[in-house]
């Protein structure tokens, strides 16, 4: 039916009251066959609802992994987000998608948008326990601030030599906790303390081992450790609190009263350490 109105040109890019057109209601549904066919008559591919949602948005949001390759190949825009700063990735995360997660870091989705939206893929994927798409992002090196010992490079697997790239907040508003957890996560913190850290925070035993994917010799639990912090870290700044009052608090409610004390030795020595670098 639809080709035979595409034949006669009689199909319509009239828009519902939700600034949908036929094409979005078809990519919406997952209806691959009659998207093909809009597809051949179609000219902005990438035109948006009300909701500033395309149609490959819609149909990732459906979970529609074919009808997504159809739209791709004929050209759609994969990163573009809706009016609400949301991702084809965040939204396929958000809704447990894993397949499609996987397909869209093959097609490389971009993880580093220009505008930083308010949950990571990462972020959403653990507060929402699906457990396959928190390895397919750390697997892909999602949102994972590793840094070396100077905080401003990437770390080098020692089982294959390659340099792991991630994603790293330079803000200064971060900048203290970040390598306080830093510090935490590669000097005081033994293994299976972070683990013993995560489960506090209601971590369930496929998250931990979901982060524990990765494995790159015996102090891969220090890499662990700074995964879970960060994971923590992203939680804790969505609620606005001050991240190393509540790390402290955390630390001593988890029975690790001494690693919340060197904590506090560690801004001390940070605070002095900014004294001296003050210019008068």
């Amino acid at each position: 039916m639809i080709e035979k109105l595409t034949f006669l040109n009689l199909h319509t890019s009239e828009k519902d009251k939700e600034g949908n057109t036929a094409l979005h209601l078809a990519t919406k549904r997952g209806h691959s066959p009659a998207v093909r066919v809009l597809l051949t008559q179609w000219q902005d591919i990438n035109e948006m609802n009300e909701s500033g949602e395309a149609p490959f948005f819609l149909t990732v949001e459906g979970g529609h992994e074919e009808c997504s390759k159809v739209l791709l190949a004929a050209g759609s825009d994969i990163n573009i987000p809706n009016k609400l700063n949301i991702s084809s990735l965040q939204i396929a995360t958000r809704n447990g998608h894993a397949s499609l997660v996987n397909f869209l870091l093959r097609e490389n989705v971009d993880l580093h948008p220009k505008e930083e939206p308010k949950e990571s893929p990462l972020h959403l994927a653990v507060i929402n326990n699906h457990i396959m798409v928190v390895k397919s992002l750390l697997s892909a090196q999602q949102d994972i601030d590793i840094l070396n010992q100077e905080h401003h490079e990437s770390i080098r697997d020692p089982s294959t030599g390659f340099t792991l790239t991630f994603k790293q907040d330079h803000s200064l508003e971060t900048r203290y906790i970040r390598t306080l957890l830093w510090d935490l996560a590669y000097r005081p913190l033994k293994a299976n303390e972070w683990q013993r850290l995560a489960r506090s925070w209601n971590f369930t035993d496929d998250q931990i081992r979901a982060i524990e994917e990765q494995w790159s010799g015996n102090e891969s639990f220090r890499e662990h450790g700074h995964r879970a912090l960060l994971i923590w870290l992203h939680g804790t700044l969505m609620t606005q609190a001050d991240p190393a009052k509540h790390l402290y608090e955390e630390l001593v409610r988890a029975g690790f009263p001494k690693l919340a004390e060197k904590t506090r030795h560690f801004k001390s020595k940070t605070d002095s350490n900014s004294k001296k670098c003050v210019v008068s």
